[in-house]
């Protein structure tokens, strides 16, 4: 019993850890201006956020095409000058 009680707990801070709304907010924020999108149109697909330090990096869907955007460290919160740069990513999808 007491096993299923702590893999219940591990998954419950894994999803809130992997799926944090106000983190994914930041970096549609942080995405605009790099991105020739508004925030709420832009969907981040995958993230790598390093909690030491606030750098990360994410990928960006707008309109289709998918940006690979970084930022620096100290920048976690920031939506205002933040250390951001995205860049857009080839298609792999055949012509």
């Amino acid at each position: 019993m007491l096993k299923i009680l702590v893999l219940t707990n591990l998954l419950i801070i894994y999803i809130i850890g992997c799926s944090n709304p106000k983190q994914i907010e930041i970096m549609q924020e942080q995405s605009v201006g790099q991105i020739p999108c508004v925030a709420n149109k832009i969907e981040i697909i995958q993230h790598n956020i390093n909690k030491a330090d606030g750098s990360g990096n994410w990928m960006a869907l707008c309109n289709g095409r998918t940006y690979m955007c970084r930022r620096g460290s100290g920048d976690q919160t920031k939506t205002i000058d933040p250390d951001i740069s995205c860049n857009e990513m080839e298609s792999q999808i055949p012509e």
